[in-house]
């Protein structure tokens, strides 16, 4: 990726994060501050003003006013909660509920008597919202990091290109594994959130039942879990290693760039290794990525290319990792060739 072809995504990225930042940090700090006010005080006050709010364009939130005395002293409130323009929030309802002149519980902090409202606590809206952002606080955080890695690269390429290689008797080991476990948790989790916010809108609307929001976040929390633990076990059983047995003389590729299980080759049948140019068109234009190869066959034009990888690399880590495996394995380093009629082997 070039510095001209990082700038205006890393710009959108940018202006991404300041949206979901802000508005997951005020729908946790409203969410905090609702679980935290069921331990206030409580005491008696008037409603002297109740009423469905207007927005720029139409009715929008509680417009609600009341009067209570906390240790002598007359206090005025206008929080029915810290949310109180909460598009899931039954305005209407929360009117006629509390009409004006009446008298009703308001939860006071101790500590600092003006702070107050009308409903604490969390409620199944509060847990579905925090349902659907998890998604996007993912997705974002996925993409930081491929960008900070990509700078990372750039800057500083490291021997092999920074893969985890493990060296035994009569064999090297070299992990491919492109998730780590605790991302591919993440993902399982956000995937879950995603698939089960649907069904829960559609059954409940905005206004599901605490429990089975509870229910939810417990499945959602449970399948990532499970992910992690299956991927980590993927990871720790070599799935994704490549290895270089010195003893017999073979090469065993990983289960990457669409093998369904390890394929074994014999030293002799490897010619080279090279570097396969992937094309990725996106908004910013075109985008390179590249894939470590083996040639399979005699050197020259009938030699087969095959990847180790499934994802594709920056430019400074394929060359350092494929120039690094072809001296290892003693072949020629063919440099960048285009991505094109590749083989795939499935045996």
């Amino acid at each position: 990726m070039r510095n001209s072809g990082l700038m205006y995504p890393l710009l959108l990225l940018t202006c991404w994060t300041g949206l979901i930042g802000a508005g997951t940090f005020a729908l946790i700090e409203t969410t905090v501050r609702q679980h935290l006010a069921l331990r206030f005080s409580t005491t008696q006050c008037r409603i002297v003003q109740s009423e469905v709010g207007r927005g720029p364009m139409s009715r929008r939130g509680v417009e609600i006013e009341y009067n209570y005395t906390v240790n002598g002293v007359d206090y005025t409130g206008h929080r029915f909660r810290y949310d109180d323009h909460n598009a899931s929030l039954e305005w209407d309802t929360t009117v006629v509920e509390h009409p004006r002149w009446s008298f009703q519980t308001v939860y006071y902090n101790p500590k600092n008597p003006a702070d107050a409202v009308l409903e604490p606590g969390i409620d199944g809206c509060d847990l579905l919202l925090l349902l659907f952002t998890l998604p996007m606080n993912v997705l974002t955080c996925i993409l930081w990091s491929a960008i900070v890695v990509r700078l990372r690269e750039k800057f500083r390429v490291r021997p092999a290109g920074g893969v985890r290689i493990l060296r035994q008797p009569g064999q090297t080991r070299v992990s491919l594994a492109e998730t780590p476990a605790i991302a591919a948790g993440f993902y399982g989790s956000a995937a879950t959130a995603f698939i089960a916010a649907f069904p829960v809108v559609i059954a409940s609307g905005f206004e599901p039942a605490f429990r089975v929001m509870e229910a939810v976040w417990g499945a959602v929390m449970a399948m990532g879990v499970a992910v992690a633990l299956w991927q980590a076990l993927r990871n720790r059983a070599g799935r994704y290693d490549l290895r270089i047995d010195l003893t017999a003389q073979t090469v065993t590729l990983p289960q990457t760039a669409g093998r369904r299980k390890p394929l074994t080759l014999a030293r002799r049948e490897i010619s080279g290794v090279s570097m396969q140019r992937r094309h990725n068109k996106g908004p910013s234009g075109t985008r390179f990525t590249y894939l470590p190869a083996l040639s399979r066959g005699a050197s020259g034009a009938a030699s087969q290319p095959i990847e180790l990888i499934t994802l594709g690399w920056s430019e400074e880590k394929a060359q350092a990792f494929s120039q690094w495996l072809s001296q290892e394995l003693g072949v020629e380093f063919k440099g960048v060739e285009e991505e094109n009629d590749l083989l795939i082997l499935n045996s």
